[in-house]
């Protein structure tokens, strides 16, 4: 029988979220799968929900709409299966998945954790993310897709956008230590190793992004206070497309991933520009992003477990252009084959999961955690 899933989001625009999975909804095995999208969000004109919106079976729009109303909607849809992308984020509805409207309710890659309500059967992750002994902390039952469980948009840099180095305000040798990531996710812990990182390798800067003017006067100052001119911060501005961004930032020479809260996008796009990014492995959900995709890209080498070997690891590639250049052409060359850009792939694991927690509802089973391995 045909599967009718429901995919309930806010984000079904040029945001974050669409950058990853804009093309999943048009590979769904039509075969097996009828695929509604329910947008809560605005439609910004773009690429993404023009892709989004012309990959699904039907689109609704229910900005506007009342929870109960959007609840009966998705009822009377027959929504077998409904997939919520927000999780406690912005623009969320989670009324919606309170009134139970599908028979089986699953919230996935938007929020990195658990939502803690009894409305959610299931939510999406990894091993790497979450082991087997941790899952006591979630109300919600595992859905385990190695290696990893984000689902990413195959990306390349075209090699004739590249920009001068000179012309993005960095030096044309030194190292560019890089990190997207938003500003309220850099912490005072991270930020002290990044300064003291800078204060090692001679004429290094530290490329981030100006995306909040009073948070980039802070910055400044904060590097100022501990002794770095804060010059050697460069902050980039918005461009208009991902290929642009892409494109400048694989200039960098390292990405530094942020502590607490890892960068998930960030870490897909620096990989997918052939940067190498740096990470250290948290003890929570969203401190393991960035661990789960270097396993799944097959290099954990880049992964630490503690703050000085962080900062060991930084210094050493920074410090050796040799093993840095190889450790690039290594990241060149598995992202072309790898499963992490494989959108395809994750979706198929994806549909039999979708089948198998089916199967296990038809059954009379109560929710239990699965693992589908590749």
């Amino acid at each position: 029988a045909v599967l009718t899933i429901g995919y309930l989001s806010s984000d079904f625009r040029d945001h974050v979220i669409a950058h990853l999975i804009r093309r999943m909804f048009a590979l769904h095995d039509r075969d097996a799968f009828r695929v509604i999208g329910y947008s809560n969000g605005p439609d910004n004109g773009s690429d993404y929900r023009r892709e989004i919106q012309e990959g699904c079976d039907e689109f609704v729009d229910i900005r506007g709409m009342p929870g109960p109303e959007v609840a009966a909607r998705i009822n009377a849809d027959r929504v077998d299966i409904l997939v919520d992308l927000n999780g406690f984020t912005g623009g969320a509805r989670l009324e919606i998945a309170a009134l139970r409207p599908a028979p089986i309710q699953i919230h996935y890659l938007g929020y990195p954790g658990t939502v803690g309500a009894d409305f959610f059967d299931y939510t999406i992750l990894d091993p790497v993310i979450v082991s087997g002994e941790e899952e006591v902390f979630f109300s919600e039952k595992i859905i385990s897709l190695p290696p990893c469980y984000m689902i990413h948009d195959r990306l390349a840099v075209n090699s004739s956008d590249i920009p001068d180095r000179v012309n993005l305000g960095l030096p044309a040798e030194a190292i560019v230590f890089c990190s997207f990531n938003k500003a309220n996710k850099i912490e005072p812990v991270m930020f002290e190793c990044w300064m003291e990182l800078l204060k090692e390798t001679p004429g290094s800067v530290l490329w981030l992004s100006d995306n909040n003017p009073v948070a980039t006067g802070n910055l400044k100052r904060e590097a100022e206070a501990r002794g770095v001119e804060p010059g050697r911060l460069v902050f980039a501005g918005r461009v208009p497309s991902k290929d642009q961004h892409l494109a400048r930032l694989s200039v960098a020479d390292i990405a530094l991933d942020t502590r607490i809260y890892n960068g998930h996008v960030t870490t897909s796009d620096a990989l997918a520009a052939g940067v190498p990014v740096i990470t250290l492995r948290g003890g929570h959900v969203p401190s393991r992003a960035t661990a789960s995709m270097l396993t799944a890209l097959g290099i954990p080498e880049l992964i630490t477990q503690d703050l000085d070997a962080y900062r060991t690891l930084a210094l050493e590639l920074a410090g050796n252009r040799d093993e840095l250049e190889r450790i690039k052409g290594i990241i060149a060359e598995k992202s072309r084959a790898s499963a992490l850009f494989d959108t395809e792939a994750k979706v198929r694991l994806l549909e039999r999961a979708y089948r198998r927690i089916w199967d296990d509802f038809a059954n009379g089973k109560e929710p239990q955690s699965v693992r589908i391995d590749v």
